[in-house]
């Protein structure tokens, strides 16, 4: 089955993490049975096609990530697994992240409760300039105190799983019982999940327990990564010798006899084609997999989904109050880069996630505080998949094992008729990279493709 002609055609829709993987993936089986195309509704591939490259203060250029890929062990396994086996560089990176305080009524009245740095890098904590030592040393023990507490509980205390009667219980649900102090919650574990997740605290404190707690656990005590260089030497490493259709959006996939039909519309051209294949893959969001795949349309309609604004900007005044009371009280450690501030900036209902890059530009998701519009030099929106327990239910009879598939979909499962769904969504967890890679490897699991990495 080595020639071309006796090769099973396959249709990949979308250039993402999760899109890239697969293609990669089914590209290198080493019994050489797929032929692989690559749709891609933009003129470039989309895994890094909101990145850009800046310059710093002496002149260097250096890649800004968009969104943000830091990563930690014990959570992204897979993905350090396939980032080891492509030879990806990848380096430890220290944070301090300011917890501040926006006023519902005047953004520009900010006030800054807490300065962590993550894994303690420095200790001991810095203390916010204006904060007197005893307030100071009564709010950080306080808050040892809770994530102490909230540590022992996503070890030892499990969420609430689902079934047919009840659904899973929520992380608002789970605080309650395990009667976490809202003041944590409010002020620093929202927050911090919310600059994870990229969704507003009420969605937040919506989504399945195990999610977040899972996090908590795995990530707990783990270093923080980011790949040297950019996540544009992972979409090389993947797409290399990749056969893409560029400006080409899919329109529609329907079962035809015993292939797969894609439709798709050609943006260039202005015209309609269709192409039969042995298999499709659509690695997208579930808001476009339903717009493009009929059988799914009512099952994913209970996804949802939020749009997520990120600007590049150099408007540092914005976040003068934030800034000074970190200013001068960090210690550099030889051999290190320095740590990266994160400012996490939040009022009664969303977080403000804003990170002062080391290229010196500085790049803020759902912003809060107006930004100067003469200073953006750069905007992007991202499609954030929100889960929920109405949700986690659903995404488990679509995509997990078949003793969990026994609900309302039994009619379709992924890979029914040959028609596939990848994604950082399509799995039981937290919708981030390690998604992507989860959900591909469970489909070269389907059709018999060993993986190196996954060994």
């Amino acid at each position: 089955m080595s020639s071309v002609e006796s090769r099973q055609s396959v249709a990949i829709i979308g250039t993402g993490m999760a899109g890239l993987i697969t293609a990669y993936i089914l590209r290198n089986d080493p019994r050489a049975r797929f032929g692989v195309e690559v749709f891609e509704k933009q003129q470039k591939l989309s895994l890094d096609s909101a990145s850009l490259t800046v310059k710093n203060n002496s002149g260097t250029e250096q890649r800004v990530d968009l969104p943000m890929r830091a990563f930690a062990s014990g959570f992204y396994d897979n993905l350090r697994r396939m980032y080891d086996y492509l030879g990806i560089q990848y380096g430890s990176q220290r944070f301090i992240f300011p917890f501040s305080t926006i006023s519902d009524t005047n953004s520009n009245d900010i006030y800054t409760r807490f300065i962590h740095s993550s894994h303690i890098h420095q200790f001991p904590p810095l203390r916010p300039q204006g904060s007197s030592w005893a307030s100071w040393l009564v709010e950080a023990l306080y808050l040892l105190v809770c994530y102490l507490w909230m540590v022992i509980c996503s070890f030892f205390i499990e969420p609430k799983q689902g079934d047919d009667s009840r659904p899973s219980e929520t992380f608002h649900q789970y605080v309650a019982r395990i009667r976490l102090p809202q003041y944590f919650v409010k002020h620093y574990y929202l927050p911090i999940m919310s600059a994870v997740t990229t969704c507003p605290h009420d969605a937040l404190l919506n989504f399945p327990a195990i999610d977040i707690v899972n996090y908590q656990a795995k990530t707990f005590r783990k270093p923080h990564y980011t790949v040297i260089g950019g996540v544009s030497k992972v979409q090389d490493k993947l797409s290399k010798g990749l056969n893409v259709r560029y400006s080409s959006a899919a329109i529609k996939v329907e079962n035809v006899g015993s292939k797969v039909q894609l439709t798709w519309k050609n943006d260039e051209s202005g015209s309609t084609e269709s192409k039969l294949y042995d298999h499709v893959i659509m690695a997208v969001t579930p808001d476009v997999v339903r717009a493009i795949f009929p059988p799914l349309r009512s099952a994913l309609s209970v996804i949802p989904t939020a749009t997520v604004p990120a600007y590049v900007h150099r408007d540092f005044d914005r976040l003068a109050k934030c800034s000074q009371v970190v200013d001068g009280g960090i210690h550099p450690e030889p051999g290190l880069p320095p740590p990266e501030r994160i400012h996490l900036c939040s009022n009664s209902s969303s977080t403000e996630f804003t990170h002062e890059h080391l290229s010196s530009v500085i790049i803020t998701t759902s912003p809060i505080i107006p930004i100067d519009p003469s200073k953006i030099e750069h905007t992007v929106t991202f499609t954030r998949t929100l889960r929920t327990p109405t949700s986690r239910k659903v995404t488990n009879e679509i995509f997990g094992p078949a003793s969990q598939s026994d609900g309302d979909l039994k009619q379709w499962r992924n890979g029914d008729g040959n028609v596939w769904v990848v994604g950082s969504w399509c799995w039981d967890g937290m919708v981030l990279l390690e998604g992507c890679i989860a959900s591909a490897l469970r489909i070269a699991d389907r059709l018999d493709i060993e993986v190196p990495w996954a060994s």
